[in-house]
């Protein structure tokens, strides 16, 4: 059997167990989609045989040498989690837990959902955002709205099922990563940790924490956000840490020349903050964003880290995770910045 054929027998052999297809079921397409670090997604097109017409999915697989080792099956709980929510998320249609399948790992199917992603390193996808906040500004209210939606989940169900952490847990957990994956001892980054523990910020009640949310882990379509993906990061714990995530410059398409200036590339920062406390009811404090950028920053250092390890082992043949190395400097300069050096 050829690889396509074997993906397409396990796409399907899939859906059917979860119920979502049965054997008059074939698949017209399927073909890999450009991107993914550390989950690899296919296009797919299915013909239930039942006159409908075909339907459009996505295959989300997590291949082995990736940036982060994160559980699949987490994502795939919590995107069973946020199906009920008032978010466009697409609906999920079975999980094959296995390490040996033709995906080369585990993998689930969810419904493809309308619209296009965004890439604010690319110059003419930060004008085309600079026009919604200068226009109608539908997309920046959707991102500020759903993050509110987001923390308004219930994350009660989700525990158990995706890690639980604490603001210092969260430090932590990030710093063990850098650790385990640094190739020098890095002395922006060794203080930058201490400076974070410092600042650890009054608790608030725990959420729903996507853990990777910008406008690059979403859908646009026609003006709006039609689609949140990507939940491999999420945890239970402080809400105000996509806040300070999605505040990072490098999300907002700075790399090797500046990128907008922009909150991620989308609005303006206050007005963003504003829109973000009336929508969730929370104060926004920028010094505790501050904090929480920074440690978003830790986090992108340590998985960036890990990407090179991974490509420096042998591990993969991906070129990306070398191509990492080049955030780096960036993020020791966002650093620096944040703490004011």
């Amino acid at each position: 059997m050829s690889a396509p054929d074997a993906k397409a027998e396990a796409l399907l052999r899939t859906m059917i167990a979860a119920g979502d297809a049965t054997s008059a079921a074939r698949v017209t397409y399927l073909e890999q989609i450009e991107g993914g670090w550390s989950r690899h997604s296919y296009a797919a097109r299915v013909d239930h045989g039942d006159g409908a017409g075909e339907q459009a999915y996505i295959v989300r697989a997590r291949p082995r040498g990736s940036t982060l080792d994160t559980d699949l099956g987490a994502e795939f709980r919590t995107f069973e989690l946020v199906a009920g929510a008032p978010i466009p998320t697409p609906a999920v249609r079975g999980f094959e837990p296995s390490e040996d399948t033709p995906y080369d790992g585990p993998f689930f199917v969810m419904d493809r959902l309308d619209g296009h992603a965004v890439n604010v390193w690319r110059k003419r996808d930060r004008v085309a955002l600079a026009e919604d906040w200068a226009g109608e500004r539908g997309i920046a209210a959707d991102l500020a709205d759903h993050l509110a939606a987001i923390h308004r989940i219930d994350p009660a169900p989700a525990a158990g099922a995706i890690p639980v952490r604490d603001f210092q847990a969260t430090v932590d957990h990030w710093q063990s990563v850098y650790h385990a994956a640094r190739l020098v001892r890095d002395p922006v980054v060794e203080e930058a940790y201490n400076w974070v523990r410092r600042r650890e910020p009054d608790p608030v009640a725990p959420c729903l924490v996507h853990g990777d949310y910008r406008i690059g882990n979403c859908l646009i379509d026609g003006g709006r956000v039609s689609g949140i993906l990507d939940w491999e990061l999420s945890f239970i714990g402080d809400p105000r840490f996509d806040l300070g995530y999605m505040a990072l410059d490098y999300h907002a398409g700075k790399f090797t020349t500046p990128g907008s200036e922009l909150l991620n590339a989308t609005a303006d920062r206050a007005w963003f903050h504003a829109r973000y406390a009336e929508a969730s009811g929370r104060e926004v404090d920028p010094e505790v964003v501050r904090t929480f950028t920074a440690l978003g920053a830790l986090m992108l250092f340590a998985i960036m880290t890990t990407g090179l390890g991974v490509y420096a082992r042998g591990e993969t043949t991906d070129v990306r995770l070398a191509w990492g190395r080049f955030v780096l400097p960036g993020l020791r300069q966002d650093l620096a910045a944040l703490m004011q050096w």
